[in-house]
């Protein structure tokens, strides 16, 4: 499938999900992250944006850094350690203050995923972010992918700037892609 009408699937099927059957999921992804979540190591992660039923790992412990958008032309954006967060101009929770984070201090980078296939390749929103983001970190930096649903069998279209996964999360399994 090409990803604009992954893109499309996926996003409605969010929607479509019940509160309970949206917990439930959430929590059975939450009990498969949390033990590969080392203590000590420094982690980039992301704040669920809300209207689009993302997780939540407000739960989880560890010494986190969130991104925040440098510049929306460019595409670029960064990781800061903040407890203190406000909505971007997309409804995004975006840290605000902090200290910056470099891209190779990072041992984890968890990523938000509309969906992910079976060779470790992912849809998010679109926009490239995390693509030029996770360019910048060290090859070693586990890159593990956070989905409600299942991974499509092959996602078309994969760039050559695409970086795909390490590990994806799902409800009914954990991939690892090394």
């Amino acid at each position: 499938m090409k990803k604009a009408e992954i893109r499309k699937i996926v996003l409605a099927q969010r929607t479509q999900l019940g509160e309970k059957e949206f917990r439930e999921r959430s929590q059975r992804v939450i009990e498969t992250l949390t033990p590969l979540l080392i203590p000590g190591k420094t982690i980039a992660s992301f704040k669920a944006i809300p209207h689009r039923n993302e997780i939540s790992l407000d739960s989880l412990e560890g010494k986190f850094a969130f991104p925040r958008v440098i510049s929306a032309t460019e595409g670029s954006m960064e990781m800061a350690f903040s407890k203190t967060f406000a909505n971007s101009a997309w409804g995004i929770p975006e840290p605000v203050g902090g200290a910056v984070v470099k891209p190779t201090d990072f041992d984890i980078i968890l990523l938000p995923l509309l969906a992910f296939d079976l060779k470790g390749n992912r849809v998010g929103y679109g926009k490239g972010f995390y693509d030029r983001y996770l360019l910048n970190c060290r090859p070693d930096c586990l890159k593990i992918g956070i989905s409600l649903f299942d991974p499509v069998d092959l996602i078309e279209e994969v760039e050559s700037h695409d970086i795909p996964l390490d590990i994806a999360i799902c409800p009914a399994k954990l991939y690892d892609f090394r």
